[in-house]
């Protein structure tokens, strides 16, 4: 496979941050690739990136999404983040990385959204866009060849659904305007469709 991203980047708004932070996790996650989908890693935070600026959001923001899998998936630690990329990105990154003490995919995940509600803000709607994100990735793969997904990701694919209908559920009562709920119905719909008769 190559070891360059065959996607261009999307357009930024001008930030010299956000560029700084494209050109950072395309460095960082390097050799790093989806489990979905095969695809390189760092196509997933442009994706996620996308769908913000798409949105209309920019500047510090599309930085964090840009970086929000670093800490979590790379030997890079929260201080580098800090120095290099300021207090207020870092503390984004930090919120959006999973705790690796939490034994079990399930309750690390339910972890990370629970510490996501309490903070609100940015952080929530970068997770949001992640959700829509991650669901695009599962997709990608062909409905016979989710289970093995799973496997692959620690979980399965009921349990997925299962987690991503309580993300639908809690951003909905944390705030029903939040930023990307009607794709995350949209999506988790068309997945449970596909979805094997329990």
């Amino acid at each position: 496979m190559s070891e360059v991203s065959i996607h261009p980047a999307p357009e930024t708004d001008g930030s010299d941050l956000a560029v700084s932070a494209l050109r950072f996790a395309r460095r960082v996650h390097l050799g790093q690739y989806r489990k979905q989908t095969g695809e390189q890693f760092v196509e997933h935070p442009i994706a996620v990136a996308r769908l913000l600026e798409d949105s209309g959001y920019g500047g510090s923001l599309i930085a964090a999404a840009y970086l929000h899998d670093v800490v979590e998936h790379t030997d890079v630690e929260l201080d580098e983040i800090r120095e290099r990329f300021g207090p207020s990105i870092a503390d984004l990154v930090d919120r959006l990385s999973e705790d690796p003490g939490i034994d079990g995919y399930a309750d690390r995940k339910r972890a990370l959204r629970e510490g996501i509600l309490e903070s609100g803000g940015d952080s929530l709607v970068i997770y949001a866009a992640d959700r829509v994100a991650n669901m695009r990735d599962w997709h990608k793969v062909a409905p016979e060849d989710r289970p093995a997904c799973g496997e692959r990701l620690g979980t399965t694919l009921d349990e997925r659904l299962e987690l991503w209908t309580e993300d639908l559920e809690d951003l909905h009562h944390h705030d029903p305007q939040t930023p990307f709920l009607g794709e995350i119905e949209s999506e988790l719909s068309a997945l449970k469709a596909e979805a094997p008769p329990r």
